[in-house]
């Protein structure tokens, strides 16, 4: 066997290109308080979008970041919306960094 065949796969920096962050229920909310801290250290502001069962999800990591004083919950927004024909609630939470949580997030993701 070949050293490259058993080295594992060299992981990829998430670098997003808007501040919309998709929540699913595929992930935990403790991977998406991880991912909401990328996003938050490169935009300052974040929004939660989450559909049917994601929404307790999103609303976990919301939670979460405000009690470690990273953020504040800005505006929250829920609604229904017509997807393939089914009715499903949508969640949009807006977060906005603090000046201490931007401090503190900086030194976690030190790259």
């Amino acid at each position: 066997m070949s050293t490259q065949q058993t080295q594992r796969p060299q992981k990829q920096k998430l670098d997003p290109t808007d501040n919309q962050l998709h929540v699913s229920s595929k992930k935990s909310a403790k991977e998406f308080i991880f991912i909401a801290k990328i996003f938050l250290k490169k935009f300052n502001s974040v929004e939660l979008h989450a559909l049917g069962e994601a929404t307790k999800i999103s609303v976990r990591v919301a939670e979460i970041l405000q009690r470690q004083g990273l953020i504040t919950i800005s505006k929250i927004n829920s609604f229904t919306t017509d997807i393939d024909g089914r009715k499903r609630v949508k969640l949009v939470i807006i977060l906005q960094l603090t000046q201490g949580g931007k401090v503190r997030i900086d030194q976690e993701l030190q790259a």
